[in-house]
């Protein structure tokens, strides 16, 4: 048991970063789904990697260029692997067609109107956010983020059936074995790391992001029948601007209460 959940972290390190790790573990969905559970310590190590490039890109005195390169690094660590996902949720959802065709679309990986500017939204309103946030908040919310964004994994997959019923891959095997255990596991873990970097302040943000991934996930449910691999991955990337968005909206609201937010 403890080693599907080693190698289930390794496997999940394996597939959602491009950072190298020299070892060979069997692929299998029960290993996979058991390594879900740590998805929120893999965002921190890409949080960390956006992070320090933010403060290494800092010591240039420009601050929207350390924030740029921020999101190129965690760009960069993922392989925009979740950015695809929300590229092809877009096209299909967007598309306003009837289930079995909005998921054919999903499928195309040919990149369609509204992905791209979907896509484009998402990405400039990350950047804004980014450049918004107070400069005592930018470093630590880098380094959060992924922790929150990827704690939706659990969620989304635990809580709603594989959209495609034909089809096995590994989104309907993450599903498949992915409960209400592993989503508390893994939002317990999230809550301890995101604790940690910011405090108190971590608490309604976490709730914020579990709110957002529900509703999000009740609307799929509604839309398509279910979740998809694409859908898992546009809704850490959304989850992603809700932080920030929350983040600005919370400090405005303590701030005009005289008190500080983190």
């Amino acid at each position: 048991m403890i080693k599907d959940y080693i190698n289930g972290f390794i496997l999940n390190l394996q597939f959602l970063t491009r950072i190298p790790v020299p070892v060979k573990i069997e692929y299998s969905d029960r290993v996979f789904a058991a390594g879900s559970v740590f998805a929120p310590l893999v965002g921190l190590l890409i949080g960390l990697i956006g992070a320090g490039t933010c403060l290494l890109a800092g010591l240039s005195g420009i601050r929207m260029l350390a924030v740029f390169f921020a999101m190129v690094a965690e760009i960069a660590v993922t392989g925009g692997l979740h950015l695809d996902g929300l590229a092809d949720t877009f096209d299909g959802l967007f598309s306003y067609r009837d289930r079995e065709r909005t998921l054919d679309i999903m499928k195309d990986s040919r990149l369609g109107t509204s992905g791209a500017i979907g896509l484009i939204l998402v990405l400039m309103m990350k950047y804004i956010l980014l450049v918004s946030l107070p400069d005592r908040y930018l470093v630590l919310c880098l380094a959060a983020m992924p922790v929150l964004s990827r704690m939706t994994v659990s969620w989304s997959a635990g809580l709603s059936p594989y959209a495609r019923k034909d089809e096995k891959g590994m989104a309907a095997g993450l599903v498949e074995h992915t409960g209400p255990a592993k989503i508390v596991i893994s939002t317990s873990l999230a809550v301890i790391i995101s604790v940690l970097l910011l405090k108190f302040a971590a608490i309604p943000l976490v709730m914020i992001i579990i709110a957002f991934n529900l509703a999000v996930v009740l609307y799929v449910k509604v839309r398509i029948g279910g979740i998809t691999g694409d859908v898992i991955g546009a809704v850490i990337e959304l989850s992603e601007v809700m932080f920030l968005l929350s983040v600005l909206i919370l400090d405005k609201l303590y701030s005009l209460q005289h008190m500080n937010f983190m």
